[in-house]
């Protein structure tokens, strides 16, 4: 229950903080903007695919990937990751579709939050993504599930991130 709490106050920190640190999403560099909807692209591609290695390899060698809800969990690290999404996916999951929303630079990482949709099941992304070699990866991907987590997502328009709220809904 700790965890689950932590886990929902650093999403909230995060949520709170992107619109305070980050500058106008507008100043993301284009090329730098390209690149990571590219990766995001192929997130949602190799998740369809059920390919888990290629969705460990848009995650840094030290990434942390937090899933808020049910069985959900924390998962360090590309192998982690790897196993985590192999055992997901041996159960069949419905198409998976995401839509990004925000942007923002902070300092030299970026901060992407993403709409996503799975079968019935919705909720959000917030991904720091940072340079890695010749490409931009995902260093810390928290993953939001709406109904099952009892967080709404009010969303603002401009230069501000959507705002989480907990209402105490989560049952686990």
């Amino acid at each position: 229950m700790k965890i689950r709490l932590l886990v929902a106050l650093a999403g909230f920190a995060i949520a709170c903080a992107v619109p305070a640190l980050a500058q106008d999403g507008s100043n993301v560099d284009p090329q730098v903007r390209k690149v990571i909807q590219a990766a995001l692209t192929q997130f949602e591609e190799a998740l369809n695919k059920h390919d888990a290695t290629a969705m460990a390899m848009l995650f840094t060698l030290d990434a942390v990937l937090v899933l808020d809800w049910g069985e959900g969990g924390t998962f360090s690290g590309q192998r982690a990751i790897a196993k985590n999404y192999a055992i997901d996916f041996a159960s069949s999951p419905p198409k998976f579709a995401e839509k990004l929303i925000h942007m923002y630079p902070i300092g030299d990482a970026i901060s992407a939050i993403s709409e996503w949709s799975q079968g019935l099941w919705k909720g959000y992304h917030t991904r720091i993504c940072v340079r890695d070699a010749d490409t931009w990866k995902i260093r810390m991907d928290y993953a939001i599930h709406l109904e099952a987590s009892g967080l709404r997502v009010t969303s603002f328009s401009g230069r501000l991130a959507p705002i989480i709220f907990y209402t105490g809904g989560h049952k686990g």
